[in-house]
């Protein structure tokens, strides 16, 4: 008869550290999704592609100057970049790495909305490709990467300049 209890009261020992968590405060989401984008931007520097002034016809369309609003705008925009990238071929430069990454700064910012109460973003097939792009990556990969590389650069510093004023979705 005893030991019953006995195994009853070693599994409520076991649930007590599980008890003593806590969750995860919203200044250290925002300073781990700040250091992700700048580790990305560090990363983008690095690679010296050409600079952010070139013109080039067909990436139009790919967004670039000013950061996003809001996180359902930053996360769409963070989208369009990961769809574009795993589109180019551009075989010596390191953008699995870069990929990633982009990854984990969109799963920062869906914990920085659930943070702040905002609603879950609902899974989308993805923005489309803009017109004319899978031309201009058939014809100058390398360009095409370095100028979506580039915008990208500009993109996650706006959003990392923007956390910290971001008080709602």
């Amino acid at each position: 008869m005893r030991w019953p209890g006995v195994s009853l009261w070693g599994l409520l020992w076991l649930w007590v550290p599980l008890a003593g968590g806590r969750p995860v405060r919203l200044e250290k989401v925002r300073a781990d999704t700040r250091n992700l984008t700048r580790t990305l931007s560090t990363r983008i520097q690095q690679l010296q592609l050409f600079p952010l002034s070139l013109k080039i016809s067909g990436l139009e369309a790919i967004p670039g100057e000013g950061a996003p609003e809001g996180l359902g705008a930053m996360d769409h925009r963070l989208q369009l970049f990961q769809r574009l990238l795993a589109g180019l071929a551009a075989g010596s430069l390191p953008l699995a790495q870069i990929a990633n990454d982009m990854e984990n700064l969109r799963s920062l910012l869906a914990a920085l909305a659930a943070h702040l109460g905002c609603p879950p973003s609902r899974v989308s097939p993805g923005p489309p490709a803009p017109p004319g792009l899978s031309d201009l990556l058939a014809e100058a990969p390398h360009t095409a990467a370095g100028l979506a590389l580039a915008r990208l650069r500009v993109c996650l510093d706006g959003i990392a300049a923007r956390l910290d004023g971001l008080l709602a979705c």
